[in-house]
């Protein structure tokens, strides 16, 4: 009996972890796709446009200058609205 409660609790303690480490992995950005933001990176520059994807804590952002159309990749805590 003892060793049946004992598997119940670690398969429970398991489906837990595996929870916990799905929340961890994909971190929630207060942006969305299609959303006019500004990105400031000391390797990227200061650069707006508009948000094309979203992957864990890096957001793809298709900018407007000065290289029109190509899409640059930002930490989402480097982003803010640009107006």
């Amino acid at each position: 009996m003892r060793m049946q409660h004992r598997r119940a609790l670690a398969a429970r303690f398991r489906q837990a972890l595996s929870r916990a480490s799905v929340r961890i992995r994909t971190a929630s950005s207060p942006f969305k796709v299609g959303d006019y933001v500004a990105g400031d990176d000391p390797f990227n520059g200061h650069q707006e446009g508009v948000v094309t994807e979203i992957k864990g804590s890096s957001v793809g952002l298709r900018t407007v200058t000065p290289r029109s159309g190509t899409v640059v990749y930002y930490d989402y805590r480097q982003l803010k609205k640009a107006w």
